[in-house]
């Protein structure tokens, strides 16, 4: 299992929101699919999304909150491994 891709995403706009200052945008997927192409990957289309952000770091999105609200609501493909 990879990670998730824009075509994976389950809503349409994309909702983006950081709960660290506030900033929220919504993006038309195909906008999106169109600007960056079908195959990136979730977290890579984010930190482009938050490249503006004054808490991002050089190390990476450590300091910046951008988050995707609407994957918080979907239930995970795997089930948990367990081991006994």
């Amino acid at each position: 299992m990879g990670t998730l891709t824009i075509r994976d995403f389950p809503a349409d706009p994309i909702e983006v929101e950081c709960k660290k200052c506030g900033r929220n945008g919504h993006y038309r997927k195909a906008a999106l699919i169109e600007n960056h192409g079908s195959d990136i990957v979730l977290p890579d289309l984010l930190a482009l999304l938050a490249s503006d952000c004054e808490e991002r770091t050089s190390l990476g999105n450590r300091g910046c909150g951008a988050i995707y609200p609407a994957l918080g609501l979907v239930q995970r493909r795997n089930p948990t491994l367990k081991f006994d």
